[in-house]
């Protein structure tokens, strides 16, 4: 899983970018203060911050299977361990049917080519694998102009909206 150093830009479906606000639990296990993500094992810590809130998911920590404090949070972060892994997709609509409102955030091997698909199932921003640029990356998230069938981000279909 990646560590708060990976990226401090966060890239949104607008295509604007700006610092990552959201840091995590040291090592010692001291929480910094301000806006923090925790990990699943760590949730029980929500109460203590300070800041914004945070929940990282790995491809490990099924929605479907696992009651979340969504409510709680205002971030949900979700990693993907590898390009090929669509675990994270399934999540991101499970969690909005859920009823989660707050941001939606995709990490890890994420890069212009998935953008697009991704602001299609629910997420809001993403951080880009290392290595990636965030300019060029920012055209992936209008490679289309429509999708033609409904998802969580466009809940009628394309043809159903008559156009």
């Amino acid at each position: 899983m990646p560590n708060n150093q990976t990226s401090n830009l966060v890239l949104n479906v607008a295509g604007d970018s700006a610092l990552n606000t959201f840091q995590r639990i040291a090592e010692d296990g001291t929480l910094p203060t301000g806006d923090v993500t925790l990990t699943l094992a760590q949730i029980e810590r929500l109460t203590e911050i300070s800041g914004k809130k945070g929940l990282v998911l790995t491809e490990k920590d099924s929605p479907e299977t696992t009651t979340l404090p969504l409510a709680e949070l205002d971030l949900i972060e979700i990693h993907f361990p590898a390009f090929a892994d669509g675990r994270g997709y399934s999540f991101a609509t499970l969690l909005r049917r859920q009823g989660f409102k707050g941001e939606l955030r995709a990490t890890g091997d994420v890069f212009k080519d998935v953008l697009f698909y991704l602001k299609r199932v629910g997420f809001d921003s993403f951080i880009l694998k290392q290595g990636k640029d965030i300019d060029e990356a920012k055209g992936g998230l209008h490679d289309f102009t429509a999708g033609y069938q409904a998802s969580t981000a466009e809940p009628q279909a394309h043809y159903q909206a008559g156009r």
